[in-house]
């Protein structure tokens, strides 16, 4: 048992090591800047973006957890006609890149647009139109991108939560109001912190959405050190500050949820009897599910949809469009797979072990969910060039910056499964004489596997939409369908644009799909 421990702590250590490559030259550059840098960024960076960037959390927080616990709800507790739609339709808005969402809603609003013409209809000149080019824009087009996290996740915790637990508050005469946050909220508290984290970790790391919408945060900034100033020292002293940010607020997640076990018996299993909604109710749910999905996910398709029209009508769709979707769904895959299986020893070591040592690695390795995509390639660059250069210009290096970035997604998914277990399903099956791989791929697998495939699904898409880091790591003419948005949205040329943006949101839809019905087997097979 000491042996295999320290296999797992061991491959543990060099998992984190890999992914801590671009916090460990960060760290060395950042301390290399003197005290008049540091001024010199606070005057002109750090006193601006570093409220901009915590309000921006805070914001997105409230409302993504609104959003998501709300819909998680609903479509798990309630029975009602169009259930089985809503129950995928509403993660579709995870499938749309945060740029495109952005775009989208700048066109719509913008003078001359749909919503200014209905505002001129209805209020004339007298009230101003609301503008998304602030605070309230930024959090809002972010959450709508943002929030399925944290549906995924907590709907997926509602689903295997069994109704043994109501029964006893019920008996003990405790309100349904108190239930939902005494019973209901508590067992889905991993869900929820965990969803919650990686949502908030995207927001951190997003350069797309805000740069568009001119809201500046540390990854803007840090873009334009890079690039506009050629100043890697001012880019690392800043990219520290978001790390520390990023540190932060991972101990904070795991301070709340502090050392509470949410462990289930599936021997005393029994599942909730979900309410039927009656004609009126019906009505009303499917009603605000349908408003709701239009703000999210309808609205940005339908002018991406018109966009794309227009382009093809110019003949802008070429056979090359598919050696474009080839090299996305490849790319993505491969990462997203590497993602997923680095990712368990991570998860598990700090779900069973603890510890400090387990903590920090933990910490580290969910760390390049935070740092911008310009940051680990422009890293990654430096370093293949001074010690591996068989891997400069090669797929292996974008690889490499996808399951840095994205492997948190994997991590935290996991770990939040992990909790789940009892650590004497692993200590009885030993006793039995089983051995740490059939353990592995007969027992903890197939119980985690909930949190599994939405790790493995999210890292999936999220590798599709990653632009920075795939347009400065990718190899010659390797083009994807987010550097080709990129380079026609570079030339103004938005309509055809909108031919990649399209096909990035369809590709998406499929692992979209698939996770959800993924989580209804697992919820049929568990009760």
């Amino acid at each position: 048992m000491k042996k295999n421990f320290n296999k797992l702590l061991l491959l543990t250590v060099g998992i984190a090591l890999l992914v801590a490559i671009p916090l460990l030259h960060i760290v060395i550059y950042a301390f290399k800047t003197d005290l008049s840098l540091w001024m010199r960024l606070y005057e002109t960076r750090l006193k601006v973006i570093l409220p901009n960037t915590l309000k921006l959390l805070l914001v997105v927080a409230i409302l993504i957890n609104l959003f998501g616990i709300s819909l998680a709800w609903v479509v798990s507790r309630y029975n009602f006609w169009g259930k089985g739609f809503w129950e995928w339709a509403l993660v579709l808005p995870f499938a749309v890149p945060g740029y495109v969402m952005a775009y989208s809603y700048a066109s719509f609003v913008a003078p001359g647009g749909p919503f200014q013409t209905l505002w001129l209809k209805l209020w004339g000149t007298t009230l101003s139109p609301p503008s998304i080019y602030n605070l309230w824009g930024v959090a809002l087009i972010l959450s709508f991108i943002n929030y399925p996290y944290v549906y995924l996740l907590t709907r997926a915790s509602f689903l295997t939560q069994s109704f043994l637990y109501e029964e006893v508050a019920k008996v003990l005469g405790v309100s349904p109001w108190m239930r939902f946050l005494k019973v209901n909220l508590r067992l889905a508290y991993p869900g929820i912190m965990a969803g919650t984290a990686m949502a908030l970790m995207e927001v951190l790391a997003d350069f797309g959405t805000v740069t568009l919408l001119r809201y500046p945060t540390f990854t803007e900034a840090i873009y334009r050190q890079m690039t506009g100033r050629f100043d890697p020292l001012g880019a690392s002293a800043l990219s520290l500050v978001l790390i520390l940010i990023a540190l932060g607020f991972l101990y904070l997640e795991r301070h709340y949820r502090g050392r509470a076990k949410y462990e289930q018996l599936s021997g005393n299993f029994k599942s909730f009897e979900v309410k039927r909604l009656n004609l009126r109710g019906t009505l009303l749910v499917n009603s605000l599910l349908f408003i709701f999905l239009g703000l999210t996910f309808l609205l940005p398709l339908g002018i991406l949809v018109s966009w794309a029209v227009k382009a093809l009508w110019k003949g802008a769709f070429t056979f090359a469009f598919l050696h474009y979707v080839k090299n996305t769904i490849v790319v993505s895959l491969l990462g997203a797979t590497l993602a997923t299986v680095f990712a368990l020893p991570v998860a598990y070591l700090h779900a069973r072990e603890g510890g400090p040592l387990g903590r920090t690695l933990y910490y580290v390795s969910t760390l390049g969910y935070a740092l911008p995509g310009p940051v680990v390639a422009v890293v990654l660059l430096v370093f293949s060039n001074n010690y591996l250069p068989f891997m400069y210009g090669t797929l292996s290096l974008l690889v490499m910056a996808y399951l840095i970035r994205f492997m948190p997604v994997a991590v935290i998914a996991q770990e939040a499964s992990f909790q789940h277990l009892s650590p004497l399903l692993v200590d009885v099956s030993k006793s039995l004489g089983a051995g740490t791989l059939r353990i592995w791929w007969r027992i903890l697998l197939p119980l985690i596997r909930s949190g599994l495939v939405a790790g493995w699904i999210i890292a999936f898409v999220d590798m599709m939409k990653e632009l920075p880091a795939t347009l400065m790591l990718r190899p010659l003419a390797y083009d994807t369908l987010a550097v080709r948005v990129w380079i026609e949205a570079s030339e103004s040329l938005w309509e055809m644009a909108s031919v990649p943006a399209l096909m990035i949101v369809l590709v998406s839809l499929l692992p979209v799909i698939l996770l959800v019905r993924k989580t209804n087997d697992l919820c049929k097979s568990f009760c």
